[in-house]
């Protein structure tokens, strides 16, 4: 009798403390790290986006910028400076190397890494009024995710069509879209390794405007609006944690404006903005991880010769910096 006792008391120990046990882990092994995986997945979206719309609107009002060329808003052509190798030529192509890196120090998912991209674009010029074009962008991340002491690392593309429309001398709108994906793999020494997907998307328009100072030098204000939408998938990783999946919202206002020193076949160029960022999850009660407002300053040159065009370009703002060589060619 004792014995059945003892049996019957050692089984429902056994089950009752194994149902703990077990109701403890599904518990931990709920995760919301994909909050954190947020911040380096927007770091390519926004660093695909920036060089995107610097590379379609940075030149178009400078004296030796590739789109004034290309737009016929060059007024006197230098002496071999020269439109002729291209100025009867409707179509262009152009490719840049971009090296961003950032640091989120804003608690609690603090992060830093850079990102790489490769773009390269295809673009038609109507009736010296209007460009359109389309590019595609390789990019790959590299980042340490702080918060879980992990990191995350991943390859994309994404693909952009752009318009950009000079309304007349003195004024221009561009627009542009990115349709991207990644596959990101992540490490945490909390939840271990693992490998899911990211979705993008970002919508971007702009309206700048151009104002002579003097025979050499230009004033070029601006304002655009971009909106940004980042989806990880929810995966899980190797100790069998389930990570939720989670969209990123994100929505930038810039104010800012361009001085350019023109010189015949090249022109340096300082931009200063004002950056005003608004934050949503899909998820509630998370934290945002950007700034409410910040500043970026743009410092480069843009040089143009026959058929060649170009800029070279340093980008800094508060946690994220980037440096860009944009070439292109008329034929």
């Amino acid at each position: 009798m004792n014995k059945n006792r003892y049996l019957n008391f050692s089984l429902r120990s056994l089950v009752f403390g194994g149902g703990i046990f077990l109701s403890s882990l599904a518990h931990a092994q709920q995760s919301d790290t994909n909050a954190n995986n947020a911040v380096p997945a927007r770091s390519a979206s926004l660093a695909t986006s920036q060089a995107i719309t610097n590379v379609i609107i940075q030149n178009p009002f400078s004296g030796s910028g590739a789109f004034r060329f290309r737009l016929g808003e060059q007024a006197n052509p230098q002496e071999g400076v020269g439109m002729a190798a291209g100025e009867n030529s409707n179509w262009s192509i152009w490719a840049t190397p971009v090296v961003s890196s950032f640091k989120n120090n804003i608690e609690p998912y603090t992060s830093s890494g850079s990102v790489a991209l490769a773009l390269a674009g295809l673009e038609y010029n109507h009736n010296d009024v209007m460009i359109t074009g389309v590019s595609l962008a390789l990019d790959s991340t590299n980042s340490d995710t702080n918060y879980n002491g992990g990191t995350y690392k991943s390859t994309g593309t994404t693909l952009s069509p752009y318009l950009v429309y000079q309304i007349n001398n003195a004024w221009m709108t561009d627009w542009s879209l990115g349709f991207g994906s990644s596959k990101p793999t992540t490490n945490s020494s909390l939840y271990g390794t693992g490998n899911t997907s990211s979705d993008r998307f970002f919508a971007a328009a702009g309206l700048s405007n151009r104002t002579e100072l003097g025979r050499s030098f230009a004033l070029s204000p601006r304002i655009s609006y971009t909106y940004y939408r980042d989806y990880l998938a929810g995966y899980t990783s190797s100790n069998n944690t389930v990570n939720n999946a989670l969209t990123s919202y994100l929505y930038q206002t810039k104010l800012g404006a361009t001085l350019t020193y023109e010189k015949p076949g090249f022109s340096p160029f300082i931009t200063v903005s004002q950056i005003f960022n608004q934050q949503n999850y899909s998820t509630a009660g998370q934290t945002p991880s950007v700034y409410a407002s910040t500043y970026q300053t743009i410092t480069g040159i843009n040089v143009s010769k026959g058929m060649f065009y170009g800029t070279a370009a340093y980008q800094m703002e508060l946690g994220t910096s980037q440096f860009r060589i944009y070439g292109g060619v008329r034929f």
